[in-house]
């Protein structure tokens, strides 16, 4: 199978893989801090009109105010206000503007004008999120209601049918617009999604009713709610994609979760029963991601280092303003011919920073240095090959060309905070300079890493050094999280509380040793030869450590032995801190 949507459910985190051609193409982390609104419907207020930004904040209820920027208010503005509001909500010079005014025939500007002689402080306002809130900005919000169905996009107070434009069969577009016509109610739109090509009459009827009911639960909501109030959940991040993605792209849906599996199962059965045999639930003994050779690439995704084929690497970086992503020649810089060797380094990069970029979902502005290239032709193919790559990207993306000192700029569509931003916080130990991940995430990292052990190794007793913080919640309860991974996975875990290992951070040695394996474990090593190769070097070192005393690990029952008595503790004193690996992100 080409395409997939792989699902890892660990406790309260989920992670969704999209696969495309058998590479992961998209990651998408789903958890209680981090969930889904774009869709929502709210009962709002006008906070304050700011017609010289051409906006208005509107309080929600939400931590910061939503953003609705006059472009964003929509042709039925007048509708909804005076609908929420009573007609003298809009004042009567206004009211009879807009009596001759044809909005069918006036410019988008001057929409936009309307917008703010319409909106007043303190009115009452349906209004509909579009994108999530990112970084220290609020949610931005659309007065265009619409409600999403597998076929069919509702768009109440619209009067008009929109097909999409991907349906290029003539014959096929003109059905499509009798048949949803002919069932469309006086006083709503609608669109006809791509998905609806060569469905059936009864199939759309059943998504018509489908959407309909759910804008007559709004209306009824309506009535008795006072502002702010939520009227309209949408579906949840898996849950959505499964409706846009599923049987449109994608092939399969594989789960390793019991419960997500028949939650799924239960929603296709009712939007595409078809495809039930396509939702599948994975009951391998390694790790779902390890199964699909994915677990690499997503791994990938939490570090600033990404390494390519040939021995080059990059350096992704956030500033306030954008993101800088520093292209390095690693072992090309000595060789000869430096002009052709830079061009190949260039090329692997650009199709890889057009990889990261989606797999990281990071939007706005990107400037990209790469190796300087003195001939215009090479630089031409450095542009032409990331423009190629990002034809695969379904975000906008706007590139321009290699300015004199290799510096290449894109802009990104971005609708939701980066995956990495979307599962860290700012971190309190350094005021805001560096992130530490969320707590569920390093759990579900524990997690994935227990489960590779478990499966790649014979070993069945770990060591894992964690912040005393983190070590508190993974044991707290009768059925604590560390006693459920026992039972899991069989194998002996014992936590052992480190003040100087941070939130976002953990080590993992077996148990009795100090030799840390982290990062063996995580990047398929050989235990043992890391052990011997340990011994060794200790051996080495042997002949000038005369002087000292050897202690047994703190937290071991047996007593400390000194130098020259028989039962010597010879073991290497466990390992420093520093790794490449994401499970050292950032430290204050």
């Amino acid at each position: 199978m080409k395409n997939q949507i792989i699902i890892h459910a660990s406790g309260k985190q989920n992670r969704i893989a999209l696969l495309e051609n058998g590479e992961l193409a998209q990651l998408f982390i789903e958890s209680e801090e981090n969930q889904r609104t774009v869709g929502n419907i709210y009962l709002a207020r006008v906070h304050k009109v700011m017609s010289g930004i051409r906006a208005a904040f509107i309080d929600m209820g939400t931590p910061k105010d939503a953003f609705l920027h006059f472009s964003d208010a929509g042709d039925h503005l007048k509708d909804y206000v005076q609908m929420l509001n009573g007609t003298d909500a809009i004042s009567k010079n206004v009211r009879n503007e807009l009596k001759k005014t044809n909005f069918d025939k006036i410019s988008n500007y001057e929409k936009q004008n309307w917008a703010g002689k319409i909106l007043r402080n303190d009115q009452r306002l349906l209004v509909q999120i579009v994108k999530e809130p990112i970084g220290s900005k609020g949610p931005r919000v659309s007065t265009d209601i619409t409600i999403a169905g597998r076929f069919l996009v509702l768009i109440p107070m619209g009067e008009y049918i929109a097909v999409s434009r991907k349906i290029s069969n003539y014959k096929e577009r003109r059905r499509l617009k009798s048949v949803v016509g002919s069932m469309l109610p006086d006083g709503f739109g609608v669109i006809i999604r791509t998905v609806a090509q060569e469905q059936d009459k009864k199939a759309l009827e059943d998504d018509m009713r489908n959407v309909l009911k759910k804008w007559e639960r709004i209306l009824e909501r309506l009535e008795t709610a006072k502002p702010p109030a939520l009227l309209y959940n949408d579906l949840d991040m898996t849950e959505s994609l499964v409706r846009d993605l599923f049987a449109k792209h994608y092939d399969r849906v594989l789960i390793d979760d019991q419960a997500t599996f028949k939650k799924l199962k239960n929603y296709v059965s009712q939007i595409a029963p078809q495809m039930i045999p396509n939702v599948e639930l994975y009951k391998g003994r390694e790790h779902i991601f390890d199964h699909m050779n994915i677990a690499k690439d997503v791994d990938s995704i939490f570090s600033p280092r990404v390494r390519m084929p040939s021995g080059g690497y990059l350096i992704f970086e956030q500033t306030e303003a954008m993101y800088v992503v520093d292209v390095n020649s690693g072992p090309y810089a000595a060789k000869q011919k430096q002009e052709d060797n830079s061009l190949k380094t260039n090329l692997e990069a650009a199709r890889e920073i057009a990889k990261q970029l989606r797999l990281r979902d990071i939007g706005g502005i990107i400037c990209v240095d790469f190796i300087d290239q003195r001939d215009d032709r090479n630089r031409k193919k450095i542009y032409d090959e990331i423009k190629k790559e990002f034809k695969k990207d379904p975000a906008k993306t706007n590139v321009i060309g290699m300015s004199d000192f290799g510096l290449v700029q894109i802009t990104r569509q971005r609708i939701r905070p980066s995956v990495v931003n979307s599962v860290s916080k700012v971190c309190p130990t350094c005021g805001g300079s560096g992130n530490v991940v969320t707590q569920n995430t390093i759990i579900a990292d524990l997690d994935a890493w227990i489960s590779k052990f478990k499966h790649n190794t014979d070993y069945r007793a770990i060591d894992i050094y964690i912040n005393p913080y983190l070590k508190s919640h993974l044991e707290k309860g009768f059925m604590s999280i560390k006693w459920k991974w026992m039972l899991r996975y069989r194998v002996k875990i014992t936590f052992v509380p480190d003040e100087t290992v941070s939130l976002n951070d953990y080590k993992i040695t077996l148990a009795g040793s100090d030799i840390e394996i982290t990062d063996v474990v995580m990047q398929d090593g050989n235990i043992d030869e890391l052990l011997n190769q340990s011994d060794q070097e200790f051996q080495e070192m042997g002949s000038g450590k005369d002087n000292l005393d050897y202690y047994r690990k703190k937290g071991s029952k047996s007593k400390y032995y000194k130098n020259g008595d028989s039962e010597k503790d010879s073991r290497k004193p466990r390992p420093g801190s520093s790794s490449s690996n994401k499970y050292y992100k950032s430290r204050s």
